[in-house]
């Protein structure tokens, strides 16, 4: 057994076809057939149920990735140990939901990448529960997210900034208060999965707001280009409307007061990667400073 079989393992589990598992593990996928056949004669167990297509694995290979994951952990520790006092090297995946990392991130990682020229970050994004799953699998070091109405078990977030929620309407509403506004059209809303999602329905619930669904959409910056094609109301936060021409648009906050969402850095309560995130968050906190 070696590491690179462990990976491999860990990818097949992570992904929909083998296919995606190799590509992942930049082999081939007949070398990925290859590598866990191997693996199977060395422990003299299958690990897959081959009677579907794809293979799924069975409920040896299930136990077999939750073991894999903390031998790479344990793995990955060890190697950023063994490098030079007070080096700070190696690679921070960080998970961001939409829009975020474009506000926040990019002045930070241009500022790490000066102090500490051999620590890698990559940004993948995800919706707020893809982003929150794949920390529990270790998938991710640590995510930028809304912070969650209600705490997520074994997780710890640590705050970076707020940002009001804005009432967005066609230029031509001319209902008063955020409330009329948003009974006066059709509700582009914000997809429930994430973060700021969420925080939107609880806020329309809790107020007993009855607006009239006509989407439910991913992205902030589609509702605001739909809202301006007079499509619609919707609600975003502040920050998407940054750079738009709000010629074509009325905008109010949502709430007396205004209901704001928190950004945070989410990371696992036991993640043995903490050192990196901790370094993140400090740049964060500098830059937002």
């Amino acid at each position: 057994m070696n590491l690179q079989q462990l990976r491999t393992l860990v990818a097949i589990h992570d992904s929909a076809r083998f296919a995606d598992a190799a590509e992942a593990v930049h082999l081939t996928p007949a070398a990925v057939s290859q590598q866990m056949r191997a693996l199977e004669d060395m422990l003299q167990v299958s690990l897959f149920d081959r009677t579907t297509r794809p293979p799924r694995l069975n409920a040896h290979g299930q136990d077999l990735v939750r073991e894999a994951r903390d031998v790479l952990a344990r793995f990955d520790r060890l190697a950023e140990r063994a490098r030079a006092s007070g080096e700070i090297a190696g690679t921070l995946v960080i998970g961001s939901a939409s829009g975020i990392a474009a506000a926040s991130i990019p002045r930070t990682l241009a500022a790490l990448r000066d102090k500490h020229p051999r620590l890698m970050i990559r940004i993948e994004e995800g919706r707020t529960d893809q982003l929150v799953n794949r920390l529990r699998r270790r998938e991710l070091d640590a995510a930028l997210i809304t912070a969650p109405i209600i705490p997520e078990s074994g997780m710890q977030t640590l705050p970076l900034y707020t940002e009001t929620l804005m009432v967005v309407a066609p230029a031509n509403v001319k209902e008063r208060g955020w409330r009329r506004i948003l009974e006066s059209k059709p509700f582009l809303r914000l997809n429930r999965t994430t973060g700021v999602g969420a925080l939107i329905d609880a806020t329309l619930r809790n107020e007993s707001v009855a607006v009239d669904d006509a989407m439910e959409l991913d992205s902030s910056e589609t509702i605001v280009s739909l809202v301006a094609a007079g499509l619609g109301v919707g609600i975003v936060p502040a920050g998407r409307l940054k750079g738009v021409d709000t010629k074509k648009l009325r905008i109010v906050p949502l709430g007396k007061p205004p209901v704001r969402r928190q950004v945070v850095l989410m990371e696992a309560e036991d993640n043995q990667r903490s050192d990196l995130a901790a370094i993140l968050y400090r740049e964060l906190r500098a830059e937002l400073d």
